[in-house]
């Protein structure tokens, strides 16, 4: 709420969590690490049924759960990086699907879209030095 004091905690980091079903949490886990080069973090329950998967300080976790509503399509989750050219370049080199080329955009970012194997899009984005001017 507007006036509202926060604390002085300090968030420290996000992670997104991705709903995945038994059938798909273990391609999904192996698309993080073999194309997008993540490592596993954690891993419970048989299947497993939940997974945690980690780059460079960065975490995201994929949830199996038996019944929701999952989106399939669009943007799942956004990492920001600091050389989207040499993410691009190591991607392909692991064989990763993309769509597309870097393409900058309008908010100040140059990105890149990965494909998981169930269709949702992994985004990654380089902060350029200001928004272009159709932003403004």
């Amino acid at each position: 709420m507007k006036g509202t004091k926060t604390s002085s905690t300090r968030i420290q980091q996000t992670a997104a969590v991705l709903q995945v079903s038994s059938r798909t949490i273990r391609s999904m886990r192996d698309f993080f690490v073999d194309r997008l080069g993540f490592e596993i973090g954690a891993e419970v329950g048989n299947g497993p049924s939940f997974v945690t998967l980690d780059r460079d300080g960065q975490t995201i976790m994929l949830a199996c759960r038996r019944s929701f509503g999952l989106r399939k399509r669009g943007w799942a989750a956004y990492f920001w990086v600091d050389d989207i050219e040499s993410l691009l370049a190591e991607f392909r080199s692991r064989g990763a699907k993309l769509k597309g080329q870097i393409v900058d955009k309008a908010y100040g970012c140059r990105e890149i879209i990965a494909v998981a194997p169930d269709g949702r899009e992994i985004v990654f984005g380089e902060r350029t030095e200001t928004p272009t001017e159709q932003n403004r």
